[in-house]
C-alpha cells in the first residue's frame, strides 16, 4: 500500500494497482474505489468497518479490504 495523501479523516491510497479513498466519519472507517485524483468512483464500500479509526485501517490496509 502506498499512502498518497491523508488529511486525518480521509486518505487516498494506491494498493494492487488501484486507488482507494479511506474515510473516517468518527464511528466507522470505510474504503471506497477511487480514481487517481481521489474522486470516489463507486459509493459501495469495499472494506473497512465500524469502530475503526483511519490509522487502524491504514496500518493493515489489506486485512480490511473485502475480497471480491
Amino acid at each position: 500500500m502506498k499512502l498518497i495523501n491523508n488529511n486525518g479523516k480521509r486518505a487516498l491510497v494506491l494498493f494492487g494497482g488501484k486507488h482507494y479513498i479511506v474515510s473516517d466519519n468518527g464511528s466507522e472507517t470505510l474504503i471506497f474505489p477511487a480514481d487517481s485524483s481521489g474522486t470516489v468512483t463507486q459509493w459501495n464500500e469495499v472494506g473497512g468497518g465500524r469502530a475503526l479509526t483511519l490509522l487502524e485501517v491504514l496500518g493493515d490496509f489489506s486485512s480490511y479490504l473485502h475480497d471480491f
